[in-house]
């Protein structure tokens, strides 16, 4: 079970990352083009977060279930500052009456979120797409 969890975790991280760079090229084609915050917006916005959110789940079951160490504390910071700006900056930016300011807001805060997740993800792995824990960590959890 705890192998699952793991694998489904860190695979997802990929789909969560293509989905913010998606979010991102959307909203930034809104923002230049003036169009209004709604359709393709709010999907790739609610797409993002949505992988988001079942990426956070996966985590806490990976978390309950697979051996502690150090790292995990700035992985854990990380992505819990990751979420609250996925899901604040971009609500905040939904709510703006110019649609220009909604996509600026909303791109602004995906973007944010996916620095956050990639700090995030560097502080268990070497890089974001490496596809094995650091071997320290390991050793240091056994």
């Amino acid at each position: 079970m705890s192998n699952m969890l793991f694998y489904a975790h860190s695979g997802l991280r990929f789909l969560v990352m293509a989905a913010a760079v998606i979010a991102i090229a959307v909203l930034f084609w809104g923002w230049r083009s003036g169009r209004p915050f709604g359709g393709q917006s709010r999907a790739v916005t609610a797409l993002f977060t949505g992988a988001l959110d079942l990426q956070v789940l996966l985590g806490i079951g990976t978390l309950l279930t697979r051996p502690w160490y150090g790292a995990l504390i700035g992985h854990l910071m990380m992505m819990i500052a990751a979420v609250i700006a996925a899901h604040g900056i971009t609500t905040y930016g939904r709510k703006q009456a110019d649609p220009k300011r909604a996509h600026l807001i909303t791109m602004i805060g995906v973007a944010i979120a996916l620095v956050l997740i990639l700090g995030g993800i560097m502080a268990i792995r070497e890089n974001p797409f490496q596809s094995t824990p650091i071997a320290a960590a390991v050793s240091q959890a056994n």
